[in-house]
């Protein structure tokens, strides 16, 4: 209980300092915790810090923000406009309450897979739905990692977000079957990596594109890992979260399934995505 009361004090101090920034906020919030539940695929249960959800609160907000807005064109757009009332018709924040949800889990997992695990993700594939009430289609979230190190390869990281006021299996069993069926463990969809490569060509981005494309190009004998991951959020605590998964004679490879209970969870995404953003 004495830790728990530290780390408190110590995330109220960071927050006072402005130390619980963006980029670092995840590390400040969650903690992983390994189990043994499972024999066929990793599982990591995400928990919360005791009193951390109030000092993050900011940061995440605004983080959701950046991954539906560009805030320089944001802050471009609304000079040119003249007149603040225009900044709520310009914010692609959906307004949807099952489109927030999902979009809330998509934004947790990238930030989790950025900050806990050094993955580039150089698209935020939110800012491009063609109506922002509206979930884009393709991969959740594609990460990269293209600096090989200590004789480790270059990865390419797929996953599949689902986020649930209740826990159902068939949430795990839907996100599983996607996994299965669209990528059988090989390679990303493509529309979903081409989409990737648009958007970095668009924004004169060439040599991130030139080392994705690179990377896929087997001829020039790149090894690449790819990992599958399964980012499970609900508004209980399920019993045994990933059971469907583990009856399966012979799961896909490299696939790490992970779950993350919210307590109030629709009320704490409505929460950050209607909370006032500074760009500043």
């Amino acid at each position: 209980m004495r830790r728990n009361t530290e780390e408190t004090s110590s995330l109220s101090k960071k927050r006072e300092q402005g130390k619980v920034t963006t980029n670092d906020f995840i590390i400040h919030w969650l903690v992983d915790s390994p189990s043994n539940n499972y024999r066929k695929f990793t599982h990591l249960e995400l928990v919360e810090k005791d009193g951390a959800r109030e000092d993050i609160l900011e940061p995440l907000a605004k983080v959701i923000f950046i991954h539906h807005n560009d805030p320089e064109e944001f802050k471009q757009n609304l000079q040119y406009l003249g007149y603040p009332e225009a900044a709520k018709e310009l914010d692609r924040r959906p307004g949807d309450e099952n489109i927030r949800k999902g979009n809330f889990g998509e934004v947790l997992a990238s930030e989790y897979l950025k900050q806990k695990e050094g993955y580039l993700i150089p698209v935020y594939r939110l800012r491009y739905s063609q109506h922002p009430d509206a979930s884009p289609p393709g991969d959740d979230v594609l990460a990269f990692k293209l600096d090989s190190q200590k004789g480790s390869k270059k990865e390419i990281c797929i996953t599949e977000v689902k986020v649930r006021n209740r826990f159902g299996s068939d949430a795990v069993k839907e996100a599983y079957e996607k996994i299965d069926k669209s990528y059988n463990g090989l390679r990303p969809r493509p529309k979903s990596l081409l989409f990737v490569i648009h958007i970095l060509r668009k924004g004169k981005k060439d040599d991130i594109a030139d080392e994705l494309l690179n990377l896929l190009d087997r001829t020039r004998g790149n090894p690449f890992n790819i990992r599958h991951i399964i980012f499970l959020i609900t508004g209980n605590k399920p019993r045994d979260p990933f059971n469907v998964i583990e009856s399966i004679e012979k799961p896909v490879r490299n696939l790490t399934a992970m779950n993350l209970t919210l307590n109030d969870l629709a009320e704490f995404v409505n929460t950050v995505f209607e909370r006032e953003v500074n760009l500043k």
